[in-house]
């Protein structure tokens, strides 16, 4: 027979969330091009948003002064969400970090802007 503590331990064990993580796709873009921004929201739970940071994005919607988009959390731990990179933006490498729930994700992806 399995004590309290053992069904404590092996329940907790089957909740425990998938990674974080980022993903871009397609990761090398043409200036004025859509991104899709991806991936796992870690521990963040179902319908929490995810703020995606980055220097390449418009900055219509900004965090601490960096660039932002947003992306709801499905109910499988997943977000997705596109974005345009501006014609304007210089070609050059940018990391793509993200925030959900008052903390970092912990994890972060590169977009390649190309001329």
């Amino acid at each position: 027979m399995l004590s309290a503590a053992a069904i404590a331990t092996i329940a907790a064990a089957g909740a425990i969330a998938p990674a974080a993580s980022i993903e871009v796709t397609p990761a090398h873009v043409a200036r004025g091009q859509s991104v899709r921004v991806h991936g796992s929201a870690g521990d963040c739970e179902r319908g929490d948003v995810v703020t995606l940071l980055s220097p390449a994005f418009v900055r219509t919607h900004q965090f601490a002064g960096v660039a932002a988009v947003s992306a709801r959390v499905s109910s499988t731990g997943s977000f997705s969400v596109r974005t345009r990179i501006p014609a304007t933006r210089r070609a050059g490498r940018y990391v793509i970090a993200g925030r959900c729930g008052g903390g970092n994700l912990g994890v972060s992806a590169t977009l390649h802007v190309l001329r």
